[in-house]
């Protein structure tokens, strides 16, 4: 289709989560790391460096409230302030507000990006939606996160949250998960995770409803998913 030439494309990074844990030869005097069997993984937000190391925003699934998440890591040379990133960590565990200081296991770029609107006519329906395999589709706050396993291909792809733009000013805002495999060949199924920012529908006070199609082999009897304002 030749209007997938011109959307600005989104590189899928396959985040590698997948750690392996030798069990061989473990005793008393080999105790196993807290990094393999007590640590929490979350997408957060980098808010960048300070002068103690990296700074991270944990919101809590729908309106629960954030916590800010200091570590001595510095990740300024791979990430940029306001991304999204899947993080492994272990410490200091807080419910809501303040600060905690964590230690950090590893930091994984994931898709970060904004909502996006069908523009120049094209409808919706001619956007490509490849299948991918659903884990868990979930708000943090303005954020919608994805979990899904997609095809490997070894190439670049597009993968994005995309809004009718006739509906934005509905009740419900209709979103669909584009995928495109750009004409590559999917070989195997890999994780891959990611984070939508969508404040520019949800503060709307129009909206009630962000509504999430997407095209799942897993649930392949579900098509959408409904995220609603609880507080309205």
């Amino acid at each position: 289709m030749t209007t997938t030439r011109r959307w600005h494309s989104v590189m899928l990074a396959l985040a590698g989560v997948v750690w392996l844990l030798t069990l061989g030869g473990c005793s008393d005097e080999d105790p196993i790391s807290p990094a393999y069997t007590d640590y929490r993984l979350d997408i957060v937000t980098y808010q960048g460096q300070n002068d103690r190391g990296a700074v991270f925003e944990r919101v809590g699934r729908n309106d629960s409230g954030s916590v800010v998440l200091q570590s001595t890591v510095d990740i300024s040379a791979d990430a940029h302030a306001g991304q999204r990133v899947l993080l492994r960590y272990g410490g200091v565990d807080m419910t809501s507000g303040g600060t905690g200081n964590i230690d950090v296991y590893a930091c994984n770029a994931i898709v970060s990006d904004t909502l996006r609107r069908t523009a120049g006519g094209t409808p919706i329906g001619d956007y490509p939606m490849h299948e991918v395999r659903l884990r868990s589709l979930w708000r943090t706050g303005q954020y919608i996160n994805l979990h899904c396993q997609v095809e490997y291909t070894g190439a670049a792809r597009t993968l994005m949250l995309v809004a009718d733009s006739a509906t934005v000013a509905s009740d419900t805002v209709h979103c669909y998960v584009v995928h495109d495999l750009r004409g590559q060949e999917g070989t195997y199924w890999r994780d891959c995770y990611a984070s939508f920012y969508v404040g520019g529908v949800w503060q709307r006070s129009s909206c009630r409803v962000v509504r999430v199609h997407v095209k799942d082999l897993t649930y392949s009897d579900v098509s959408y998913y409904d995220f609603e304002k609880s507080n309205q």
